[in-house]
């Protein structure tokens, strides 16, 4: 089963100062690459022209971290793109410079690790993620995670601002994501244990369970359950633990496996097809999103079964 078995056609979105800054620094670094490529230049070619390091023109391509002004003017100045091209860049550098929406006001309470994904889901027009144990944070309720925060806290956290700021963290993400004015498509697989797990009260879950089902219903949300007696790719994916698959349209950011364990991340990024033979960590971009295709095709109920999977849980904790 290829990658490219379900193509994405949809254009990405356009670049605009509602961009995420991780987004626009990617893009930045994208667009000054193929500034230097037309030019037939090397990096370190590019770097003697502007009068710079190599290390400052590869750290700008590659997003490593926040632009300077300085390097920018200098690439435009010599490359001197039209004035379309050169809009865009300055209003990615521009958004560039600024800090992301969870550092104002979460920086403390957000993992080095999830720095990538809070910064990039948004701008997705796609997202298919996979989780084994918990209800995806995309969908969990106050009430549920307050359950799951409490438990990643030590006692005496309960009632200082972690919590709250945790709390607040999560409802404003899933704001951004999915209560956005044109949400990105989203395929939601959940272990069918998540169904039975408690956590919380019984009227925390039923409060869940009543929310998947109305989030089941919207049109640009998908919620499938992997059942436990098909583990021919389950088996696999219970011990990938969570991950998720995000496109971004033609012309947009390049697609990425995002694949979680416990307090870590892994991020593979679809490779460009100028790269032959793939690296290592290509491949694994390639294994991963091929399990991902597998639970899909192979363990999951229907959304229509799984719909009455949920039904069915709310009587049960009702």
């Amino acid at each position: 089963m290829s990658s490219d078995s379900n193509p994405i056609v949809r254009l990405a979105r356009s670049p605009g100062p509602d961009w995420t800054k991780t987004a626009a620094n990617v893009m930045l670094g994208r667009a000054v690459r193929d500034l230097r490529e037309s030019a037939g230049l090397t990096q370190k070619e590019l770097a003697q022209a502007i009068l710079v390091s190599t290390p400052t023109v590869n750290r700008l391509e590659s997003a490593e971290t926040t632009p300077m002004q300085r390097t920018v003017d200098l690439v435009i100045n010599y490359s001197k793109p039209d004035e379309g091209t050169r809009d865009t860049l300055m209003v990615l550098l521009s958004r560039a410079r600024e800090p992301e929406w969870f550092q104002r006001r979460f920086g403390d309470c957000t993992p080095d690790y999830l720095h990538r994904l809070l910064g990039l889901e948004s701008m997705a027009i796609s997202i298919t993620t996979y989780d084994v144990r918990l209800v995806p944070g995309l969908l969990q309720t106050s009430a549920y995670a307050d359950h799951i925060v409490r438990t990643g806290l030590h006692l005496s956290e309960w009632d200082g601002p972690e919590l709250e700021l945790r709390l607040a963290q999560r409802l404003e993400r899933r704001q951004r994501v999915l209560g956005q004015p044109d949400p990105p498509q989203c395929i939601f697989m959940l272990d069918q244990s998540v169904l039975g797990r408690k956590a919380g009260t019984k009227k925390t879950m039923h409060g869940q369970m009543v929310f998947l089902r109305e989030m089941a219903d919207l049109p640009h949300i998908t919620i499938r359950f992997v059942l436990s007696g098909r583990m021919i790719a389950g088996n696999a994916a219970a011990m990938a633990g969570s991950m998720a698959q995000l496109q971004f349209g033609r012309g947009g950011l390049p697609d990425f496996v995002y694949a979680e364990q416990y307090e870590k991340a892994d991020y593979f990024t679809k490779p460009s097809p100028k790269h032959k033979p793939l690296t290592p960590r290509q491949n694994d971009y390639e294994r991963h999103l091929q399990l991902l295709l597998r639970i899909q095709g192979e363990g999951c109920a229907s959304p229509a079964k799984s719909r009455r999977m949920l039904d069915k849980a709310i009587k049960r904790y009702s």
